[in-house]
């Protein structure tokens, strides 16, 4: 990477695969011959006519009007979203033949990426446009995610931030969520090292709030408590990823359930050009070893296009050496193009993982000791050598400690996996109008296996429970430019979703479905020689809910008549961008929900004691419901080398979903529970983002951000009188900076810092505790041995936790210092 090569190329942001998956072992068995004969109609139905070919040439241009060689050159089609990528000649030439004629966004990078630039073009005929670089601060020049189609940063009327291939490789991070970690307004939270449960907070809100998609469309597990995303955070390996773009703020109307507090949209690589790959090996600390063989390329003159990539993690030590974890994740995309207006592209993700679990804290009555008569309680962990006494069931000596961190338990083990298919064809029937219809199937399995061993409450014997998620979505969407300032989407959108559970040692299963469609639009404008950007969308949803399905008992809920409530959500957007000035202003209001998950709405647990089953779920549950306000300045200094971006934020969580019995109506509940899912008030968040992104020369980049929140829920969250977020950071920081030396070498570092929070965790008597918050920081040496056009080879090494700090995330210990070293060899 000394050389700051582009990596890779290519951005789909709604590119998709294949067909339905089954839920695995003694699922039962499902029926997919309606959306079969969708499919198969909708395929007969848009079988492209000839169409007339435009193109597009011009020529690649440093800041003093040179040609710029081997420029790496995109074009975004504005009305579709698809995406053509080439590599600039030596003379600076680049060309894009047979496409439709229509607007376009095209984007340059040159220079090993030290140079970069878009513009908006129109292509009409035989068309020719010279797109001039400069020295840029800013990671990306097109987002997508903001509005679902290609924008250039100063178009984008949301709160957008990006990480590109080039970063993930400069900071060699493995997986999606430490990616993201660096970006304002994200607290990334890891119980422990590598494929340990991560999750996510945006703006304060909680885990499930922010919503992730692959390529577009949404990626959760019908079978999690909330049916998101959260259970397979840590497993998202990006490594067949072009970039990773983050709005913060509502995303609902656009992107349906689960976007409360913002989006992850994960865009693959597409490939095209000469063939070219690279293989990674590295190894070191933890008994890690990973390897990442990748390929891409194109054929037939570009009218096939691929990429591909395999991910191998073998961590055989892990945290205190007893923390294994192992993954393996294929990811690969192909596109093909029948004629310049017709395509159909096809998108696999699978991962399997094994990952060895630790208990949860502790307060033997050792530490409870320890605790103050009153007032909180600073989280001191008990030192390592006497934890391991508690491990064995020796005394051991509590000194200052207040909990038992996360013991070692060596027969607790999480088995999971997931595929993830999309398939699209895409059709542009006229200039600036196309239409698309998708298909994406998810399948989730999770299985948790634990057995006598450990020193916490354990079973007499080994035993398992299963659960297993799947959801096919099937999404048609028609994009048209009403004239030159007016762009318009609509799409209609069928879900159906099912939740499977099995334990051993029980005669019983649970099987829950439910069905929804959705109708969606966007409005954009551009005004005042686009100066002026206005985005207006919307979305509504309904439910069915066929009765579950319960096996080895009978259940409440088959002779209720329940209609679950609709969705109605909506969204507006404004920005005005001072080019004079490079000063940008924006404003961005929308309603967001989530929809109650199958195991909210039926959820029960089958008790292998009374041989019966406890109902928690209510099918009249309400979706989740908030508000989110954000308004914000970008401001451009240095012709673009600096970038200074503040946005002031406010969430008005309305509605939400919880667990209770404390104050569950059980009188009055025609299902006969004790407890369990209700509705009720929320709460709200509200805070300050600041970041920076400059490039103070050729050799030099740094990107850093500051953000405060101030997160209350509407009813105590420890006590009587506490109405805190449990978990939350008021105060996060972050720092990336990279320096290249000498053209061949590189240096990259990466600071997290996350201030204390409160928490009260499960067994801790209901106190409050003060948690530190972590201070992590990573740094990636690199140095190109071998770099010519046809043959590289890269060296490395990363150290991760630099600074050697110890911090408990909720109790449970992270890594320490460790390192790891390895090489990349590209073709």
């Amino acid at each position: 990477m000394g050389r700051r090569r582009r990596l890779v190329a290519g951005h789909y942001p709604y590119f998709p695969s294949l067909t339905p998956f089954s839920l695995g072992s003694g699922a039962p068995e499902r029926s997919n011959r309606v959306l079969a004969a969708l499919l198969a109609a909708a395929l007969a139905a848009v079988l492209p006519h000839p169409a007339a070919a435009d193109s597009l040439e011009g020529r690649i241009l440093d800041p003093q009007q040179r040609v710029v060689p081997n420029a790496q050159v995109r074009l975004f089609d504005r009305a579709s979203g698809q995406v053509r990528e080439t590599v600039g000649g030596r003379d600076g030439s680049y060309g894009f033949e047979d496409i439709p004629a229509g607007d376009y966004v095209l984007e340059a990078q040159g220079s090993a990426g030290a140079l970069s630039g878009s513009a908006v073009v129109r292509v009409d005929g035989a068309s020719r446009s010279n797109l001039a670089l400069g020295v840029s601060g800013v990671t990306a020049e097109v987002v997508v995610t903001a509005s679902s189609t290609p924008l250039t940063v100063q178009e984008t009327a949301k709160a957008v931030d990006v990480i590109d291939a080039e970063e993930l490789a400069l900071r060699n991070e493995m997986s999606v969520a430490e990616a993201v970690r660096t970006l304002p307004g994200i607290r990334v939270q890891s119980l422990g090292g590598p494929g340990s449960f991560t999750t996510i907070q945006t703006r304060g809100m909680r885990n499930h709030d922010t919503a992730v998609l692959i390529d577009g469309m949404r990626f959760r597990d019908a079978a999690s408590t909330q049916g998101d995303a959260t259970g397979f955070l840590a497993h998202l390996a990006a490594v067949d990823t072009d970039q990773i773009e983050v709005m913060r703020g509502s995303g609902s109307s656009l992107y349906g359930s689960s976007a409360m507090a913002g989006v992850i949209n994960i865009t693959s690589r597409t490939g095209g050009g000469p063939a070219q790959g690279d293989v990674v090996i590295e190894g070191g600390g933890l008994g890690m070893f990973r390897t990442v063989p990748s390929v891409r390329g194109g054929a037939a003159d570009d009218r096939l296009t691929y990429s591909g990539a395999l991910s191998y993690i073998d961590v055989t030590k892990g945290v205190r050496d007893a923390n294994p974890y192992r993954s393996v994740s294929p990811q690969g995309m192909i596109r093909y193009q029948f004629t310049p207006t017709f395509s159909a592209t096809g998108r696999l993700w699978y991962t399997v993982d094994d990952v060895r679990l630790r208990d949860n804290p502790a307060f033997p009555a050792d530490v409870v000791a320890n605790f103050p008569a009153s007032g909180l309680i600073q989280a001191v962990a008990l030192p390592t050598d006497q934890l391991e006494r508690y491990e064995h069931g020796l005394p051991f000596s509590g000194g200052g400690a207040t909990f038992v961190p996360s013991a070692n338990d060596p027969d607790s083990d999480r088995k999971s996996s997931f595929v993830n298919g999309m398939a699209t064809v895409r059709h542009t029937v006229a200039p600036g109008t196309n239409y698309r219809i998708s298909y994406q199937g998810v399948d989730t399995n999770r299985e948790f296996v634990d057995g006598p061993g450990g020193s916490g409450f354990e079973p007499d014997s080994i035993n398992s429970s299963h659960f297993n998620g799947h959801i096919d979505t099937l999404q048609a969407r028609l994009d048209s430019a009403l004239g030159t300032n007016n762009f318009f989407s609509a799409g209609y959108e069928f879900e159906r979703e099912e939740y499977y559970r099995e334990a051993s040692g029980d005669a019983a299963t649970v099987t829950i479905a439910s069905y929804s469609q959705a109708l969606y639009a966007q409005d954009r404008i551009e005004l005042l020689d686009s100066r002026l950007q206005l985005s207006f969308s919307g979305r509504f949803q309904t439910f069915n809910l066929p009765d579950p399905v319960f096996v080895g008992g009978s259940h409440p809920y088959g002779d209720l008549n329940v209609s679950a409530p609709n969705a109605y959500t909506g969204d507006a957007a404004v920005a005005y961008f001072f080019p004079g000035s490079g000063t940008k202003l924006r404003a961005h209001v929308g309603n967001s929900y989530r929809v109650p998950s199958p195991f909210e709405r039926f959820g029960g647990s089958f008790s292998s004691f009374s041989r019966s089953f406890s109902f928690w779920g209510d099918p009249r549950l309400n979706p989740e419901r908030s508000v989110a306000y954000d308004g914000g300045v970008d401001q451009w200094l240095l012709d673009s080398r600096v970038q200074l971006s503040a946005t002031v934020f406010y969430t008005d969580l309305q509605e939400t979903i919880i667990f209770d019995f404390a104050n569950f109506p059980a009188a009055n509940d025609p299902f006969g529970r004790f407890g369990g899912y209700r509705n009720t008030g929320g709460g709200r968040a509200r805070g300050v983002e600041t970041s920076l992104e400059a490039a103070p020369s050729l050799s030099t980049k740094l990107r850093a951000s500051y953000t405060y929140t101030d997160a209350e829920s509407n009813t105590p969250t420890i006590g009587e009188d506490f109405f805190g977020v449990l978990g939350l950071s008021e105060h996060l920081f972050t720092l990336t900076a990279t320096q290249w030396i000498a053209d061949r070498a590189s240096v990259t570092f990466d600071l997290f810092v996350a201030s204390d929070y409160s928490l009260s965790p499960f067994g801790g008597l209901g106190r409050h505790f003060i948690f530190s918050g972590p201070v992590k920081g990573d740094v990636v040496v690199r140095y190109d041995l071998l770099a010519r056009d046809d043959l590289g080879l890269d060296i490395y090494a990363k150290v991760e936790n630099l600074f050697d700090h110890a911090y408990y995330e909720d109790g449970f210990l992270t890594p320490g210092a460790w390192a790891i070293g390895g090489l990349r060899v590209r073709y």
